[in-house]
């Protein structure tokens, strides 16, 4: 495909839109299961046990689907994390040309969209105000790896079929979460916004190994709008591979000059 084509193509989607909101909005990923099946409470306290994924370094290759009222996308997305630190995202909407590179670290959010030649930079505090949530990078990286964005402590469970819920309220959000009896990792998640009351629902599925990690390698996230006329965003995310590294990663990220700075 002629590269003036696939321009045309990206732009008529609001590639810079779209790219942002798919990383950000889930902020959604990779997600995790733990390393043995077993009873999701503890014997000694009898406590809800849910196990985070443990790693340092982190690398996926996933298809996404992205749909929004007046936005899709498609495309191929190359993850590399360094736990609590950094997250670096390559997307690629087809034919091996990289459209989009993401930079996520612990205050910021920079995006090279690299078909329009533009350079973006938010720090935590405007893309909060952006998509009417609290982002951070606890947050994204939480969703992106599937542990719990805050910790068990003492919250009242109720057993429903092969399902654990629980309840919890953090500031402004209300947090519903279902860990899996069997594979005792967060299954469903849904964050709730109390003023707005705009909701981002994340479902894990298609759980595989990766070493002594289990990992979904089906994720599916849906953020609805109290306001009706704003529709629907959903990203689906399926993995091709995942791979817990021995080595640090690089996570390269260099701003052409003449790049646009927005």
């Amino acid at each position: 495909m002629p590269q003036k084509i696939l321009t045309k193509k990206l732009r008529r989607g609001n590639y810079t839109s779209s790219t942002t909101v798919v990383f950000l909005l889930l902020l959604v990923l990779l997600a995790g299961c733990n390393k043995r099946f077993s009873d999701i409470f503890d014997r000694s306290g009898n406590r809800l046990s849910v196990d985070d994924v443990e790693f340092e370094y982190l690398s996926a290759k996933a298809k996404i689907d992205f749909k929004a009222k007046n936005n899709s996308l498609s495309g191929t997305a190359n993850i590399r994390i360094q736990k609590d630190s950094i997250i670096w995202v390559s997307l690629s909407p087809g034919l091996g040309i990289e459209a989009a590179r993401i930079l996520i670290t612990s205050d910021s959010v920079a995006i090279l969209n690299k078909i329009d030649k533009i350079y973006l930079a938010y720090d935590f505090k405007a893309l909060s105000q952006k998509f009417d949530f609290d982002i951070n990078y606890t947050l994204v990286e939480s969703v992106i790896i599937g542990n719990l964005i805050y910790p068990y402590d003492r919250e009242r469970v109720v057993r429903a079929s092969s399902v654990y819920s629980y309840r919890q309220q953090h500031g402004n959000f209300m947090f519903d979460h279902a860990i899996g009896a069997r594979t005792m990792k967060l299954e469903k998640v849904e964050v709730r916004d109390t003023l707005t009351n705009n909701t981002i629902l994340v479902n894990y599925g298609d759980f595989q190994l990766v070493e002594e990690e289990v990992f979904p390698f089906l994720i599916t996230a849906v953020l609805k709008y109290k306001d009706k006329e704003k529709g629907e965003t959903t990203v689906d995310i399926q993995y091709k591979q995942t791979d817990i590294e021995k080595k640090p990663l690089k996570f390269p990220f260099n701003v052409p000059q003449r790049y646009e700075r927005k």
